[in-house]
């Protein structure tokens, strides 16, 4: 096990269903703090998605997944944690939400 687990740019590879198991078990692996990165659902970020899938090339990111940040949360508390800080990071092609969460109770 490890004080600190950070999953950053991973997420986007899941569906939610994947996330949800992906979650618990980065947990497992956790003592103390978790931080992960996923890229946030909202309506404009779909519709980009969407308008990225027309435009095939070499990037590859409109592959993505996007997930809601309230499961991502409900997900962290199942397993314990509490979120203590979050940003958010945004260029022109890249968008990413990022959570620390630490042990505790809700």
């Amino acid at each position: 096990s490890y004080h600190t687990v950070v999953c950053l740019d991973v997420l986007i590879h899941y569906p939610q269903d994947k996330v949800t198991d992906m979650i618990a078990h980065l947990s497992s692996l956790a003592e103390e703090r978790l931080i992960l990165s996923f890229a946030p659902k909202n309506p404009f970020y779909v519709a980009l998605k969407q308008i990225g899938e027309f435009f095939p090339g070499p990037s590859k990111a409109t592959r993505a997944y996007l997930h809601s940040e309230s499961k991502i949360v409900t997900a962290l508390k199942a397993n314990g944690w509490q979120v203590k800080r979050q940003e958010f990071t945004a260029t022109q092609f890249y968008f990413s939400r990022l959570l620390e969460a630490v042990k505790g109770s809700g």
